[in-house]
């Protein structure tokens, strides 16, 4: 890496203590477990990559780097081996080339304009919204009303049904709530994606408003694009540990692996899954650091076994002389894991820059006990 590459790391801020997710931006379109804010993916692809190369994330998540590297005016590849994330990048990244259309838009607020006959018992016509489960979250007002979005959503256009999917799954959530729950000190209790993914079902079935919020949902995306993205970005549904991408064949990897124990990301898409129709069995089976296996004894060997297998299929799409740059942290409950797995990426690729350590503005329930929420940002290079 250059001297010039390496101050201008350096200069960087990396905890982004002012950063966030702006509001009305394509990221916002889309609730995510993870705190992976696009200013890091940014900076790095910045720095480490230039227009028209082919930046590649592995652990694709919500699609922020893919969506960070288009704006740049880069080639985006991104995997993931779970559905639901890999239909919000799709959504996000349609959302990001293709502004909705305002008349379709207005056709679909028209069709929602009078709430109390928003309401249908019909199920989607691949079985989308059967599941009886689906009864313990919501109350049959909002059910209703959310069987008759997704009949309005079924009506539009392939490329118009990827954005609604995601302004869709998103009130999913929101609808889920238990409304007016308090916390020990009597603060408003946030929602949270641990409830779901644990399977808390609300002990009281209360009434959300589905139409007033995917109404509200869509008018925030209606003016999300600026202008034309002039790149394109490839969206690949697999295993990190076994990529169908060709040897050397991208120019960057930026990505934040999972950590270990801290998110089961299919379990916190629940309630996208039970609408869909989705099982679940096998995607939760091959999440790597998976939150519910967190009290395995081998939990922190598995991890870093199935980690070395990814490492080893990143070094193998990557070009030569290429770097790869990740964001890792761990939690309180496996201190060292994200030092050992540096150590572990570094036996292939050496390192020439950090680790350099950033904090968290947010905190993860599991570790609102604990000290200060660390991160770390580490580039290797492929030699």
């Amino acid at each position: 890496m250059s001297v010039l590459s390496l101050k201008r790391l350096d200069r960087i801020n990396w905890d982004f203590p002012s950063a966030g997710t702006e509001l009305g931006s394509v990221h916002s379109i889309h609730w995510f477990p993870g705190n992976y804010i696009p200013q890091i993916p940014a900076a790095l692809i910045q720095v480490l990559s230039r227009t028209g190369e082919v930046v590649f994330d592995p652990f694709g998540g919500s699609g922020t780097t893919a969506i960070e590297a288009l704006k740049l005016g880069r080639f985006a590849v991104v995997s993931d081996r779970i559905s639901a994330c890999v239909q919000i990048t799709e959504a996000k990244l349609s959302l990001l080339g293709n502004p909705l259309d305002r008349d379709v838009c207005n056709k679909i607020f028209s069709s929602l304009t009078f709430e109390h006959l928003c309401q249908s018992t019909q199920i989607g016509v691949n079985g989308e919204g059967r599941a009886e489960d689906l009864e313990c979250w919501y109350s049959s007002e909002t059910l209703g009303q959310l069987r008759y979005i997704w009949k309005i959503i079924e009506l539009q256009s392939s490329q118009v049904q990827k954005v609604l999917f995601a302004l869709f799954s998103n009130v999913l959530f929101a609808c889920a709530s238990t409304n007016g729950s308090r916390t020990h000190t009597g603060k408003l209790r946030r929602h949270h994606w641990g409830w779901v993914a644990d399977n808390v079902r609300p002990k009281e079935l209360i009434f959300h408003n589905a139409i007033e919020l995917f109404c509200k949902n869509l008018r925030a995306v209606m003016d999300t694009n600026r202008g034309p993205i002039s790149t394109t970005a490839k969206v690949i549904q697999q295993d990190a540990r076994n990529m169908e991408l060709e040897d050397e064949s991208v120019d960057l990897v930026v990505t934040s692996p999972p950590y270990a124990g801290v998110i089961d990301y299919t379990h916190a898409n629940r309630l996208l899954y039970l609408w869909m129709g989705w099982p679940m069995g096998e995607e939760r089976a091959d999440e790597i650091g998976a939150r519910y296996r967190r009290n395995r004894k081998n939990a922190v060997e598995e991890y870093l076994s199935d980690m070395r297998l990814c490492r080893d299929q990143i070094h193998r799409v990557l070009k030569k002389g290429s770097y790869c740059a990740i964001v890792v942290g761990e939690s309180k409950k496996f201190p060292n894991t994200a030092s050992l797995l540096i150590e572990d990426f570094s036996q292939s690729m050496p390192i020439v820059w950090g680790p350099k350590s950033r904090y968290l503005s947010r905190r993860r329930v599991s570790d609102r006990v604990a000290g200060d929420p660390v991160e770390f940002v580490c580039v290797f290079q492929k030699l």
